[in-house]
């Protein structure tokens, strides 16, 4: 391991502390998981610690879910792969770093949006709002093995979601803030950890999510004429 440059280290370390997740982590097992010496372990928490990334008492390191979020952002930023990133946070964290992603791409986004119609209640992983968009993202953290008639099937339940929110997007309107918009165009996304057989469905695209500030920055708009909904402001109530 001699070999390889210090960025590769640390983002060992950084994926190892993802890892192991818990808020309190004895130094010697980072270092256990990561392979690398405690020394080398030990110079690289000192600096995380006064970068105010985690705290750092003798052998003992707290990490607090705020902090964990920016480790993973850190490890992006040193070139980890955003999968093993993704499968080192969990869950709960991977829907964080997807609403961290849309916030630095000009978002507002709301995690775990829930709403109700007249039948059923519904709940929306992560609502990325810019205007004129409106995001509904489905996080799945499907492995390589998903088939496309699963994902096919995702889509459209997440189809079936869109139109309940279409349908009470003007009663919506003014909790989140949208109330001076004009236009507004409603885009049904998946988005998933690593490839899968189906790229879009029902005009629906299913992306994984290294692939999702590409997407945003570059293919968005582009994905309007085909878009699942198109709201014209209160027009589109009449």
């Amino acid at each position: 391991m001699m070999g390889e440059p210090t960025v590769s280290l640390n983002e060992r370390i950084l994926l190892s502390l993802l890892k192991l997740g818990t808020p309190q982590i004895d130094r010697h097992g980072i270092a256990q998981d990561a392979q690398l010496p405690p020394e080398v372990v030990g110079t690289a928490l000192r600096q995380l610690a006064d970068d105010h990334l985690l705290q750092l008492d003798e052998d003992t390191v707290r990490v607090s879910p705020a902090q964990r979020l920016d480790l993973a952002v850190l490890a992006l930023h040193r070139g980890a792969d955003i999968e093993r990133v993704c499968r080192s946070l969990g869950w709960q964290a991977f829907e964080d770093l997807v609403a961290l992603m849309l916030e630095a791409n000009g978002f507002s986004t709301q995690k775990h949006y829930r709403f109700k119609t007249s039948r059923r209640r519904f709940e929306i992983d992560v609502l990325g709002l810019k205007k004129p968009l409106v995001l509904l993202i489905e996080c799945k953290r499907w492995a390589r093995s998903w088939q496309r008639a699963a994902t096919m099937k995702i889509v459209e339940q997440q189809l079936t979601r869109t139109t309940a929110f279409v349908n009470e997007f003007h009663a919506a309107r003014r909790p989140l803030g949208l109330h001076g918009w004009r236009d507004a165009w409603v885009l049904p996304l998946i988005l998933t950890l690593s490839e899968t057989p189906v790229k879009t469905h029902q005009q629906v695209p299913v992306i994984p999510i290294f692939y999702l500030h590409a997407f945003l920055v570059d293919e968005i708009y582009a994905h309007l004429d085909e878009a699942a909904f198109h709201l014209v402001g209160d027009e589109a109530a009449t």
